[in-house]
């Protein structure tokens, strides 16, 4: 198998501009790397430094149109993402390619249970819901560490702790089996 068929995802040259006030401000300049199947990459680097923006980028999850990119690709199998309609991007997104956040109660809604919030994923991606739903939350969880599943499935963000809001984050990103 050559390199490029083993690559999932190549960003070439990307770059990542922000715009505010007729002002415009160079976050990410040109950044390359490739990840490939079964391989872990760190964007390593020193606050401020573009990681997150490049992460965001590869799913377009910048503040567009105050957010830009003035050069480079995404290419995820091959498929420009920067240049890919919503409607493709919405299917790769959480099917293809998920991201874990690094501060899960910023990403959890307070107000929805762990097991509705997982369950979202499974019933919107997949059409999985009832049992079916609950037996995959339940594996997800076991997966992910998380101890005594069951009784955690009727939690909110709050009364679990850091840990396990992180694993909860983990096991919502693997929830459709995503390549990257």
């Amino acid at each position: 198998m050559s390199d490029a068929a083993e690559t999932l995802l190549s960003v070439r040259d990307l770059s990542v501009a922000f715009h505010q006030g007729g002002e415009t401000s160079l976050a990410v300049d040109r950044v390359s790397f490739d990840i490939r199947k079964g391989e872990v990459v760190a964007l390593v680097g020193e606050s401020g430094s573009g990681k997150s923006v490049s992460a965001n980028s590869i799913l377009r999850l910048l503040p567009y149109p105050s957010a830009s990119h003035p050069s480079g690709e995404i290419l995820f199998k091959g498929k420009d993402l920067l240049k890919a309609s919503d409607k493709a991007l919405r299917e790769v997104r959480g099917n293809d390619i998920t991201m874990i956040f690094q501060e899960p109660m910023t990403s959890l809604n307070p107000l929805h249970t762990i097991e509705k919030q997982i369950a979202e994923i499974l019933e919107l991606h997949q059409g999985v819901t009832g049992q079916a739903a609950r037996k995959r939350i339940l594996e997800l969880l076991n997966q992910v560490g998380i101890r005594e599943p069951e009784k955690r499935l009727k939690a909110y963000p709050h009364e679990l702790s850091g840990g396990q809001r992180q694993r909860v984050m983990i096991a919502m990103a693997l929830a459709n089996r995503p390549e990257l």
